[in-house]
């Protein structure tokens, strides 16, 4: 049993928690939000009222009832990061897993660390692969998209911070893939596992590209502004989460791993290429413009 739970322990280290830092999730939101339709934006705006978290979201947040529902909405896109360190909420990845209690307005307690993430698996250096099983993004996402009409209120309501958040992770390159290489046979964790100079890891230092960690909500607002000045919408593209995910997989192919097969260590992190954090920022802004474009185009086609 002990065995068991170390490896338990292990495997969750290994799972990538976040996509984009808590500012790059709200930069999603808010690019959407300012382009929903009046009808969606209403419909939205209902729901997060009914969260049994409002009061989480709306903590510190302006007096003005409209100001108050952007800000709502905004803060929404990172509840699902958050409920990984409330003790409200339960891992249930774990072996030795305990179910915390059901509070009024959840249909589960559970963290759904999985949902994050699909890792579609390369190998560096032929060492064999493994594919992830569901549940994992691929199969949520898509799945809360087509349900958010016909469920309850009380689902959809629980259901809608979950897509913000999944679109802006999918958007994500290091949320869809694991690198495989003999020194990581078990795979790297979307570069979890590879440390480089003020990363700590691959993974952060693409969580952190697009914005700074910690923005107040006026820079969330400027920042969105500034990416969509730069990256304006145009063609979007296919609104298909499976297709978003491919995007991002061919940006860990072209992009991300462009450095060779080091992992670096805590001790020894990599450095990185001359220009690779230049060209993380400028790819993590293009593919946070673009989540907030397509996350306001699916609640639009939903809520029409």
């Amino acid at each position: 049993m002990r065995l068991l739970r170390f490896v338990a322990a292990i495997l969750t280290l290994a799972l990538p928690a976040a996509a984009w830092n808590f500012s790059g999730h709200w930069i999603v939101a808010e690019i959407a939000y300012e382009r929903l339709t009046p009808q969606a934006r209403e419909r939205v705006d209902e729901l997060i009222r009914r969260h049994p978290d409002f009061e989480r979201f709306t903590k510190d947040g302006p007096a003005d009832p409209a100001a108050l529902a952007r800000y709502a909405f905004v803060r929404a896109a990172s509840w699902p990061d958050q409920i990984i360190s409330d003790n409200r909420f339960y891992d249930e990845t774990r072996a030795d897993a305990e179910p915390t209690p059901l509070l009024p307005g959840f249909p589960d307690m559970m963290r759904h660390r999985t949902w994050h993430y699909y890792d579609i698996p390369i190998s560096g250096d032929d060492t064999p692969v493994l594919e992830q099983q569901p549940p994992h993004l691929l199969t949520e996402l898509p799945r809360l998209l087509g349900e958010l009409m016909k469920v309850s209120p009380m689902q959809a309501t629980y259901d809608l911070p979950w897509i913000e958040h999944l679109v802006g992770d999918s958007h994500q390159p290091l949320h869809a893939t694991s690198r495989y290489l003999k020194s990581q046979p078990k795979g790297d964790a979307g570069g979890n596992f590879v440390f480089v100079e003020g990363g700590p890891t691959l993974h952060a230092l693409w969580d952190n590209a697009a914005a700074p960690r910690d923005l107040s909500d006026e820079d969330v607002m400027r920042y969105a502004r500034e990416i969509t000045a730069e990256y304006p919408a145009q063609d979007l593209g296919s609104l298909d989460p499976k297709e978003w995910m491919i995007e991002s997989f061919e940006l860990d192919k072209s992009t991300v791993y462009t450095f060779g097969l080091e992992t670096g260590s805590k001790e020894l992190p990599l450095v990185m290429p001359p220009g690779y954090e230049e060209k993380a920022k400028s790819v993590g802004r293009q593919r946070v413009a673009l989540a907030g474009y397509r996350l306001a185009a699916v609640l639009n086609h939903l809520y029409h």
